[in-house]
């Protein structure tokens, strides 16, 4: 279903109202553009829509990487540990994300967890945020109208 959404840069319009009732809309300027990029979610953390699809992106494979090791020795894990780490370095050389780190949790890899072959591996990352406004506000000054006058005064 095809609607019109009106868009004015900077105004009062419907795309706004919808940005700010967190409801992202495609608008057609300089190209297609995600006008919003917010979820619903009362977290402002998960707000961010580019947020949450980059997480959900890394999280299936850093599962898909971890899923390798069940049923190999615990002393394997390593590997899956450094290839996690690989894949957040490349995605921050490619921008993606800002920075990134990988420990093993010490409160959660508990003699008893780690003898039944249970591991918790910490990914903490922060994403490279999408500019989703900026504000410009032009202001009138008459503070260089002496610059005026000593021009036209010039002979």
């Amino acid at each position: 279903t095809e609607y019109f959404i009106e868009f004015i840069n900077g105004f009062d319009c419907d795309a706004e109202r919808l940005r700010n009732a967190h409801i992202s809309t495609c608008i057609l300027s300089e190209g297609y553009r995600s006008w919003g990029g917010e979820t619903s979610h009362e977290d402002t953390i998960w707000q961010d829509l580019a947020r949450v699809r980059t997480f959900d992106r890394i999280a299936l494979a850093g599962q898909k990487a971890a899923f390798k090791a069940i049923d190999k020795k615990a002393s394997e894990l390593y590997f899956i540990k450094i290839s996690i780490e690989e894949l957040l370095r490349d995605l921050k050389g490619a921008k993606v994300l800002i920075g990134y780190e990988v420990s093993w949790d010490e409160e959660r890899n508990t003699d008893a967890n780690v003898s039944a072959g249970k591991f918790y591996l910490n990914i903490k990352m922060m994403n490279n945020p999408i500019v989703k406004q900026i504000t410009l506000e032009f202001i009138y000054s008459d503070e260089w109208a002496s610059d005026l006058i000593k021009t036209i005064s010039a002979e």
